[in-house]
């Protein structure tokens, strides 16, 4: 059942001058509902080539869908999978710093998009 209704992809519209401008990459975003990787998380990870997992994107990335909204992410990584530390951790060793980048980039963000059209973007 969780086939059914658990896996889905959102088509993400193309943003080939914004990455190039503030050097960000793109990737593809699963969904878990914790911090930690089961076996199960890896096995659909892998199995639907997605890059990083997070709790809240599929949700939002759902109801936009659903409103034909477009939606931008910018997302900053805690916690590595292989990391070499627990989990909660390294997501704790490394929430301040990255939430600091997180800042600068989602202002370099709005500055960008400010204005444009998405054909622009």
């Amino acid at each position: 059942v969780f086939d059914l209704y658990g896996v889905g992809q959102r088509q993400a519209f193309s943003t080939p001058n914004l990455l190039r401008e503030l050097n960000l990459k793109v990737c593809k975003l699963s969904t878990g509902d914790s911090l930690d990787m089961s076996s199960q998380d890896e096995t659909s990870i892998t199995a639907n080539d997605a890059t990083i997992k997070d709790m809240e994107g599929a949700a939002v990335a759902y109801v936009a869908d659903l409103f034909k909204v477009p939606a931008l992410f910018v997302k900053a990584v805690t916690d590595l999978v292989d990391g070499d530390k627990p989990t909660a951790e390294e997501f704790m060793q490394n929430l301040v710093a990255v939430t600091a980048a997180l800042e600068q980039s989602v202002s370099q963000v709005i500055d960008f998009i400010n204005g444009k059209r998405f054909s622009e973007l």
